[in-house]
């Protein structure tokens, strides 16, 4: 249906969704920008531009620097919140929306504990804003481990009755680390990778699963 929302991956453009490059545009043009200049220069179209902009404006990233033009005018803002790199998550009220915060805490934690288990992995990624469980972890983990994200450093060990058993061990593989935005687990259990905007792993249908 045509209201439906497009799949992640083909909203992007060079991996990047259209609210991450006019966040770029908006560093880098940092004062006095209009919707115009920065549907221009972040190649996305006028209504969204102006919708991202009334988030940013309401969550404080940005302010107007002609409140008192006439109607005529265009409004022109400046940053005066620089969020760093990655585009503010921001509902139409400003509000930060943290769905899919525990993903990337996740993927920046594992890259620099060296080796961890699942719940190693949960423990150092949350946060008191935005806790990750164990078992969003483990899950998460499953998922890089069969695209080939992680590898295996240690099988999970039976220590024997009454002594419980060791956890797997993982680690990032050599090469594996694509950017600062974390492999995404799509419906389909898909894993699309913004920083190479591709579809990196899927998994085989056998001939018993049509």
């Amino acid at each position: 249906m045509s209201g439906h929302r497009k799949p992640t991956h083909l909203e992007r453009i060079g991996g990047k969704t259209p609210r991450q490059r006019i966040w770029e545009a908006v560093r880098t043009l940092r004062e006095g920008f209009d919707n115009c200049a920065l549907s221009r220069r972040a190649k996305v179209d006028d209504k969204t531009v102006s919708t991202y902009l009334s988030c940013l404006l309401k969550a404080g990233f940005i302010n107007r620097t002609n409140p008192d033009a006439s109607r005529q005018t265009p409004a022109t803002y400046s940053l005066v919140r620089d969020n760093g790199v990655e585009a503010p998550r921001l509902d139409r009220k400003g509000n930060l929306v943290k769905q899919g915060l525990g993903s990337e805490q996740m993927w920046r934690t594992l890259r620099l504990i060296g080796d961890f288990s699942g719940a190693e992995l949960a423990a150092h990624a949350s946060t008191e804003a935005v806790p990750v469980s164990p078992e969003t972890a483990k899950a998460y983990v499953g998922h890089l481990l069969k695209a080939g994200y992680l590898i295996e450093v240690l099988p999970a060990r039976f220590l024997g009755s009454g002594k419980g058993s060791l956890p797997a061990r993982y680690r990032l593989a050599p090469g594996k680390y694509t950017g600062p935005r974390p492999p995404m687990v799509q419906r389909s259990k898909a894993i699309y990778d913004p920083n190479l905007d591709k579809i990196v792993f899927e998994e085989v249908k056998r001939d018993d699963d049509y």
